[in-house]
């Protein structure tokens, strides 16, 4: 996740490690909305609107901090070409995937 450019000091950080750990260990968390953030929302008694934000927060400072080069070659094609950054699921699940492939 750090080489992604997320940043512990981030809200949104422990968010996208939950749910990332989540999925290592076997809970199903998609769809994100209605079953990976209920998980965080019953686990943290934030708001929905809240934990979307601050996971949104965590991927923006990364986009603006972060290698840029880094983070195209990791996502290449995939990232929304509106916002210019990785929807929240496809980069949960993109660390989701490096982490069942270790």
């Amino acid at each position: 996740m750090l080489s992604l450019g997320l940043r512990p000091h981030c809200r949104g950080f422990k968010y996208i490690f939950d749910l990332a750990n989540l999925y290592a260990c076997g809970e199903e968390i998609l769809p994100l909305k209605f079953v990976g953030y209920q998980t965080l929302l019953k686990k943290y008694g934030k708001s929905l609107s809240n934990i979307d934000k601050n996971i949104q927060n965590c991927i923006s400072k990364a986009w603006l901090d972060g290698d840029v080069d880094m983070l195209y070659a990791e996502f290449g094609n995939t990232i929304d070409s509106d916002k210019g950054k990785p929807t929240a699921k496809q980069l949960i699940m993109h660390i989701c995937n490096k982490i069942s492939s270790l």
